[in-house]
């Protein structure tokens, strides 16, 4: 019998494995299976060991044998999903939203930077489930809630329940997953490179290098857009570029330096715009030359993201030098 006095003796039960569902097939690194797989192996080497041998391991694992505190335990399960309310809902653009989802008071939903969370949804009240992944833009130990920024797409199926959202609906989420496993100070230089809702990982990991002060990082962010109307979290986005380690680089694919003039829209005076497309020229301009010390990000649509690694391996970047989210 495990010894209760040690809450770090006891076993867990063993790890709920994803529904094919659950993966969203773009290549996540890593995927819900890997982590599932990585879940399973950790709770079997559990198994194995005596209560003492189990709560020694937990101790070494979690930093306790050196005084550390522990890390922040999410408020979700990457088990099952949690139902959850929705608390706030704010329209930033035509088709765009933040959905404000409420977690039990005193809990945070403690994400590491580059992770998202995977909502569950029943189309039209029947058994019939969807999911889809989300990124947090909410801080990581925000107080009783976290914030997810969803695009609406006119015939989606994940959309016409989201659609269908009002303050009090209840959700289900299940998470975090993923991450960059990401350590200060480890690049000299980061690219981004994002379109669209893609720009709520960056958003993440800029947060976390900013706000860190023993981080030296450069953080250079290319955002493509189609006008000078579409561009998500601006307001948030402005708030970083006083720091010295943070510039941009907006990317209006459907607008003129004539449109933004006669209406700004969410462009401020300072802010760099290119006219155009996001191609491999923009990208090689902009982006850190290729080498140890830099790493670029991507996240956007399918073919987006296949265009950027494509323009990246022109200018000389491996795959081992860019993550895809």
């Amino acid at each position: 019998m495990d010894n209760l006095e040690d809450p770090l003796s006891y076993l867990p039960d063993p790890p709920d494995e994803p529904l094919p569902s659950d993966c969203c097939g773009t290549g996540c690194t890593p995927c819900v299976m890997d982590i599932y797989h990585d879940e399973l192996q950790t709770w079997t080497t559990l198994v194995a060991m005596t209560p003492l041998e189990r709560a020694a391991w937990r101790r070494e694992k979690l930093g306790r044998l050196e005084g550390r505190e522990l890390p922040v335990k999410s408020a979700l399960s990457t088990n099952e999903f949690t139902a959850l309310t929705v608390k706030d809902i704010v329209q930033v653009t035509e088709d765009s939203f933040v959905y404000t989802i409420s977690l039990p008071e005193g809990r945070c939903l403690g994400y590491q930077p580059g992770q998202h969370c995977i909502l569950r949804g029943f189309v039209d009240s029947s058994e019939c489930s969807v999911t889809r992944q989300y990124t947090p833009i909410s801080p990581p130990d925000e107080d009783g809630s976290f914030a997810v920024l969803i695009k609406l797409y006119k015939d989606g199926r994940v959309s016409e329940v989201i659609r269908a959202w009002a303050v009090g609906t209840v959700t289900e989420w299940k998470g975090p997953f993923g991450g960059l496993n990401y350590k200060p100070n480890k690049y000299r230089h980061i690219g981004m490179l994002a379109c669209g809702t893609g720009i709520a990982p960056m958003i993440q990991v800029i947060r976390t290098i900013i706000e860190n002060e023993a981080d030296d990082t450069f953080i250079h962010l290319v955002y493509s857009s189609s006008t000078q109307h579409t561009v998500l979290l601006k307001k948030e986005l402005d708030k970083y570029t006083a720091y010295w380690n943070f510039r941009s680089l907006y990317v209006l694919s459907k607008a003129s330096e004539q449109d933004t003039k006669a209406d700004p829209g969410l462009m401020k005076y300072g802010d760099k715009v290119h006219y155009g497309r996001l191609d491999c020229e923009v990208v090689g301009r902009e982006m850190p030359r290729a080498c140890t010390e830099s790493h670029v990000l991507i996240c956007g649509t399918r073919s987006f993201d296949k265009d950027m690694i494509n323009h990246l391996s022109k200018i000389g970047y491996s795959k081992n030098m860019y993550h895809k989210f």
